[in-house]
């Protein structure tokens, strides 16, 4: 609403502008600037104390300028130049700048993992690899052997499968497929299930032809 009625008005306040700017230069004296009451009380007792203030203030006075004179700074310390090149040779003494420029190795999980291992502790590719190993076979991987194989508390397994999980991703079913999870988890147990079924067929193979040979 502000806005429409400062554009409305922006006309009339703009008419004749040019003509009413020259009435207010062409004045012998402009019209000073209202002043706050303090600043009038002030000036009254300023002049009072001394009546020809404004003469003072316009003539130069010699004895200011012999106590400038008189003004000069001394340091007696160092200089922030010296100081700072003191700080930066003992800091390059305390730790050296690296000397080997070259790219620093990306690692698969963004840090180095320790070569050696604490009792009771594991890395993160072991946690991923025991975690993706119990989605894929419970039974196999169950809390119990992770626990014994990777020397870890089992109430911390236990923990860990439960509140955490591989990613996996989930495709919605459309029209010409169903829905169906296509994470790695997923491809592993499949990979593995097909693996039984095959060895399963290759066993009952082999032992058709045991029967076939002794018949």
């Amino acid at each position: 609403m502000g806005a429409l009625v400062a554009k409305a008005l922006r006309p009339v306040k703009a008419f004749n502008i040019e003509n009413r700017a020259h009435r207010v230069i062409s004045k012998e004296k402009p019209t000073p600037a209202p002043r706050y009451p303090g600043n009038i009380e002030d000036l009254k007792r300023t002049l009072e104390a001394d009546p020809n203030i404004d003469e003072k203030l316009d003539k130069k006075d010699p004895a200011l300028d012999d106590r400038l004179k008189d003004v000069y700074v001394t340091s007696y310390g160092r200089s922030e130049d010296d100081v700072t090149r003191e700080l930066r040779k003992k800091q390059s003494e305390v730790r050296p700048l690296p000397q080997d420029r070259k790219l620093v190795e990306d690692f698969e999980f963004g840090f180095r993992e320790p070569e050696k291992i604490k009792y009771g502790r594991a890395t993160l590719r072991q946690v991923v690899t025991f975690i993706s190993a119990h989605q894929i076979d419970s039974k196999e991987a169950s809390p119990d052997k992770i626990a014994f194989e990777y020397k870890l508390k089992l109430e911390d397994v236990e923990s860990i499968l439960k509140y955490f999980k591989t990613f996996e991703i989930y495709i919605p079913e459309t029209k010409k497929t169903p829905a169906m999870f296509a994470g790695p988890a997923h491809l592993k147990k499949e990979i593995i299930e097909s693996q039984k079924k095959a060895i399963e067929e290759n066993s009952m193979l082999d032992a058709k032809t045991l029967r076939q040979k002794k018949s």
